[in-house]
């Protein structure tokens, strides 16, 4: 099943974005996705040769962006990223394909990496823990694989709205979203395999390790929860 990778970015964290792709490299490989699209703002970045920019409007709202760039997405699945969300372990890409085709071959709209433990989940299948209508958190940007039609019905369904410090102004995409998909009843799964804690409430994954994420508002590095994550990239990259 072919799917594609999808970075949300924007200029200024342009020095995140390459440790991003160096990483990606490294523990993924870009041989892996159908296509790798990167959502930013037009600016004097190049990104690599392998990668398709899609440019969006910088004062469009987010939702706008999203529901711009994601019309131009072609893949059928898609694995969802920021910038900052660093991989600093090989995949186990035999166990994301797995991931992949249960996805496909299911009513499921997304399979995520970032369990948490803000409310208790019903398993679905094992290691994988059902997430629906009756939800807290039935939406989260995270990593995530996602079939492209339904997370562009999610955005195309929300109002106006923002993330981050924008957020707090103009509303969170991210709380509209849950909304959006109670009233669409859009369900999902989280993979989990009894891996470690990592800060207040989420846990890692064995099956993308990354940081989740690197960067907190102000762009300064979240070395309370990755030090030891961030110390070896940086080093690594001389970043």
């Amino acid at each position: 099943m072919d799917k594609a990778l999808v970075i949300n970015s924007y200029s200024p964290n342009i020095a995140c974005l390459k440790l991003f792709f160096r990483c990606m490299e490294k523990y993924v490989g870009y041989g892996y996705f159908s296509n790798i699209y990167l959502f930013i703002d037009k600016s004097s970045y190049e990104p690599p040769e392998y990668v398709t920019p899609i440019y969006y409007d910088v004062n469009d709202n987010f939702r706008d962006q999203m529901v711009f760039c994601l019309s131009h997405v072609k893949d059928k699945v898609l694995l969802y990223s920021n910038e900052d969300y660093l991989f600093y372990d090989f995949a186990n890409l035999k166990l994301a394909d797995s991931l992949v085709n249960t996805l496909v071959d299911s009513d499921l709209s997304f399979v995520k990496f970032c369990h948490t433990d803000l409310e208790i989940y019903q398993e679905y299948q094992p290691k994988l823990f059902l997430i629906d209508k009756s939800c807290e958190n039935t939406f989260s940007q995270t990593l995530t694989f996602w079939k492209t039609e339904d997370l562009l019905k999610i955005h195309q369904n929300c109002p106006p709205s923002e993330i981050g410090a924008k957020g707090d102004m103009f509303g969170h995409l991210e709380v509209a979203a849950k909304q959006v998909c109670r009233n669409l009843n859009i369900k999902g799964a989280c993979y989990y395999n009894n891996e470690e804690k990592r800060g207040l409430c989420h846990f890692d994954t064995e099956v993308f390790p990354h940081t989740a994420s690197a960067l907190l508002r102000g762009g300064v590095w979240n070395t309370s929860e990755y030090a030891n994550e961030l110390k070896k990239i940086t080093q690594a990259h001389n970043a």
